[in-house]
């Protein structure tokens, strides 16, 4: 008596339905690996903002006169003299305190631009053009002309989901940084005077 030959391999049916259920995963599991990666990518770049900020207010405290400028740069060089710090970022021993990089200035840190199309802005704390912040040789944001004693101000990055999703360090009138909050409850974080951040 010969045996029935069986045929093993999927159906058109089970193959179709092996294809809906894998749609339907991708569905949900594609939009949250996306959000995972925006939210480490915006994390990583205020961490490193942080790290500036803080590296250059303790270089500050270690020279005797002039003071340590952080300024948006293009070029990894020079101060691009505009607010857009998405670019990069230089730290410098600004001898003549002109927030310009040249004669016996010491470029101490440089910072490459912010990846995936990032925004990088200060609140307050720096000059009227929002191009550069300088540390006196306490430690603390330097008041000039254009910036009022108490100097304190907000670093906020962003990303294509704007405000809601921001990330943002906030620096006391000490220079001391800390990652700002969301003090009133209404999911966007606030700046060092309990104002919504904003992104551009």
């Amino acid at each position: 008596m010969s045996g029935i030959k069986r045929h093993s391999g999927f159906t058109l049916l089970e193959l179709l339905i092996t294809i809906i259920i894998l749609g339907i995963i991708a569905a949900f599991a594609v939009p949250s690996f996306r959000e995972m990666v925006l939210n480490n990518r915006l994390s990583a770049q205020i961490n490193e903002t942080s790290s500036l900020v803080s590296f250059a207010r303790s270089e500050a405290s270690k020279i005797l006169s002039g003071v340590v400028t952080v300024c948006a740069s293009a070029d990894s060089a020079t101060c691009s003299g505009n607010s857009n710090w998405e670019t990069g970022v230089i730290v410098f021993r600004d001898d003549d305190m002109n927030a310009t990089f040249g004669g016996t200035d010491e470029l101490l840190k440089v910072s490459g631009g912010l990846a995936g199309g990032n925004t990088l802005r200060i609140i307050d704390m720096t000059s009227d053009s929002g191009n550069f912040v300088q540390f006196d040789n306490k430690g603390f944001p330097r008041a000039s002309a254009a910036v009022p004693p108490n100097v304190a101000g907000t670093f906020v990055v962003c990303d294509e989901r704007g405000a809601a999703e921001a990330r943002a360090i906030s620096i006391n009138f000490s220079g001391q940084t800390h990652l700002a909050r969301d003090t009133d409850g209404n999911g966007t974080l606030n700046d060092h005077e309990g104002n919504d951040v904003t992104c551009p």
